[in-house]
């Protein structure tokens, strides 16, 4: 299967990574989430108009990270298939490489080149995986930030 990945160099030790993946996705991937912290959970995602909703299938503290994607609504006109995300999963693996690094080795099983989507996703996932490792080494990522409500 020919599905998304891409591998990480991270300045901060595993617990750091998990923590970050689990607690702090506000930092780095969209202010506008509300996050659940046990397996089963569900943790909504939302980017303006598109939204991700997933649900916990796996965490291994210091380790793994396994969601499942069982909603999605992908807000760009051209797309006629704006749900493509769901049955998708998203595995962050995390592993040790010393002196408080770590590997992250991200995968996203289901998102294949064959969907309309995956040009405008894996352009997304470059963009948040490196605000992920820009947060983990300066405190300051960039995520997603809803506008500002008008009056």
């Amino acid at each position: 299967m020919n599905h998304y990945k891409q591998s990480l160099a991270l300045q901060a030790s595993p617990s750091r990574v998990y923590k970050a993946l689990t607690e702090e996705v506000q930092h780095w991937w969209t202010q506008d989430c509300e996050l659940a912290s046990e397996v089963g959970g569900i943790v909504r995602l939302r980017f303006g108009n598109t939204w991700k909703e997933m649900r916990i299938q796996q965490l291994v503290p210091s380790r793994e990270v396994r969601w499942l994607c069982t909603g999605a609504h992908i807000a760009v006109a051209e797309l006629a298939h704006k749900d493509e995300w769901v049955g998708t999963e998203l595995i962050f693996r995390i592993s040790p490489q010393g002196d408080g690094q770590s590997l992250l080795e991200f995968e996203q099983p289901g998102l294949v080149p064959e969907f309309e989507c995956y040009e405008l996703c894996t352009g997304a996932w470059q963009y948040f995986l490196a605000s992920l490792q820009q947060y983990l080494a300066t405190g300051k990522g960039t995520p997603y930030e809803p506008a500002a409500a008008t009056n």
